[in-house]
């Protein structure tokens, strides 16, 4: 489909020029990142790397709190200096995304068990997902393809500088889009992305 041809089927919430920046983080995400860390064996070590000035406040944060980004930002360098291989970030991110799904889009994933819905049911929902994770600015455009393929963008967050985040986000895009087809492929186009946004080329089987 050429890009004459290409359909926003979920507008950012605004003008991308005043997206601005999304300045808290929901402490589900981060919760959720620890737990499979713990799975993984390498949360003490994650623990050693966290930056001092933030360790109190993620380590006895509770899941459905708002946490200040640079607090955000402290968890996910520690998670980036972990050394993980891409593999296991890609991972990490499909784990949380199912925790994530469960939580915010309980409905949507029933919906799942249903015959005829496709990717194209939860992919316009972007920006209700966006909202229940980050706060302050920032979003998710939606735009179609083809039949079975999407450009996604989210924009406005600082936690992207990371690369670990940006791979655990491909990761989730990656889970949350296979509970509706047989198999699913994310991966980013570079040469579109920003330091605070990250755009994925979404394709399924």
């Amino acid at each position: 489909m050429s890009e004459s041809r290409e359909e926003i089927i979920l507008p950012f919430p605004t003008a991308e020029s005043a997206l601005g920046l999304a300045v808290e983080v929901r402490s589900t995400l981060i919760a959720s990142s620890m737990d499979s860390l713990r799975r993984r064996g390498t949360f003490e070590r994650y623990r050693k790397l966290l930056a001092a000035e933030h360790r109190d406040t993620l380590l006895s944060s509770v899941a459905g709190l708002w946490l200040p980004m640079n607090a955000g930002m402290a968890h996910y360098q520690a998670c980036e200096d972990l050394g993980l291989s891409v593999e296991e970030q890609l991972g990490i991110g499909a784990e949380v995304s199912h925790k994530i799904h469960d939580t915010f889009l309980g409905v949507v994933i029933k919906m799942a068990k249903n015959a005829g819905v496709t990717p194209w049911t939860l992919l316009p929902k972007g920006n209700q997902l966006y909202g229940r994770l980050f706060n302050g600015g920032g979003g998710t455009q939606i735009v179609k393809l083809g039949p079975k393929e999407a450009r996604a963008t989210i924009s406005g967050v600082t936690l992207l500088q990371i690369p670990y985040f940006r791979n655990a986000i491909r990761g989730l895009y990656q889970a949350a889009i296979t509970l509706f087809c047989t198999r699913a492929y994310v991966n980013e186009i570079p040469r579109r992305s920003t330091p605070n946004s990250v755009v994925l080329r979404i394709a399924w089987a």
